[in-house]
Formats: C-alpha cells, structure tokens, sequence
C-alpha cells in the first residue's frame, strides 16, 4: 500500500499547526522572560523562571527538529523506488 500521498497531506496539516502553536508559544517564552527581567526579589525564583525559559526553547528546538523532518518526508514521498 502506497502511503505517500496520505503522509504528505497529514504533514502539510501538521505543518500548519506546528507554525500555530510556535507562535503561541513564543509569546509565551516572552511573557516569561520578561518576567525574569523584572524579578528582583529572590535568585532562586529567577533561576526557576529561567528553567521554564530553557524549557520553551527546548520545545521550539523539538518543534524546528519536527518540522525539517516532515519537509524530508515530502522529499522521500516524491522519489520513485529503483527497481
């Protein structure tokens, strides 16, 4: 059974809110970091605030990583087998 069309059209869907979710997730990450910025009061809370700033650039990391992969799948998906 053939897959390729199947996948591609779920990774174009997956694509689209990849890029939705990035975006609400780097808004975020700036809510968060300005935060940071403004805590003046205990070290220890602004070191928790900048592991959950860790933490979202960790996620939008994952997220370039997911979507490369899902752009080399379209790739392989257009390759015709040698036989």
């Amino acid at each position: 059974m053939d897959t390729r069309d199947e996948a591609n059209k779920l990774a174009k869907e997956v694509l689209i809110k990849l890029i939705e979710c990035g975006t609400d997730i780097d808004e975020y990450y700036r809510k968060f970091r300005e935060l940071r910025m403004l805590e003046d009061r205990s070290p220890s809370f602004q070191a928790a605030l900048i592991n959950v700033e860790h933490a979202f650039f960790m996620v939008v990391q994952s997220i370039n990583i997911l979507k490369e992969h899902l752009k080399l799948l379209e790739v392989a998906a257009k390759k015709t087998e040698i036989e």
